[in-house]
């Protein structure tokens, strides 16, 4: 897949019911289920502690989650998130990069 191909793509959050997110203050809450290894549920049977991840974003994270709906390509999100923050994150295309990826890694979006 070219450069160009993947740009194109649609990043769209997960369907797994699971997986919650909601707003608060403006800023995206995303809520999922905690990946125990072996080691790590054997510690949390034993001393306790939150099942689930509560994972809130800032306020550009924020912005690039809400645009994952599948109807935006990866240039879509570019550009919006470059039009509406300028040079607070200049370079956009590396900061979305790097959000998509770690999104893509946690399993909380798929790429269409």
């Amino acid at each position: 897949m070219t450069k160009k191909e993947l740009l194109l793509k649609k990043p769209v959050r997960s369907t797994d019911e699971n997986i919650q997110w909601e707003y608060e203050n403006d800023i995206v809450i995303i809520t999922y289920p905690k990946n125990f290894g072996k080691l790590e549920k054997w510690l949390h049977d034993r001393i306790g502690g939150p099942e689930e991840v509560r994972r809130p974003l800032d306020r550009y994270t924020s912005h690039i989650w809400k645009l994952c709906d599948g109807e935006n390509s990866i240039l879509d999100i570019i550009a919006e998130f470059d039009k509406k923050f300028g040079e607070e994150v200049t370079p956009a295309i590396e900061r979305v990069q790097l959000f998509l990826e770690k999104l893509l890694e946690l399993r909380l979006i798929t790429i269409k």
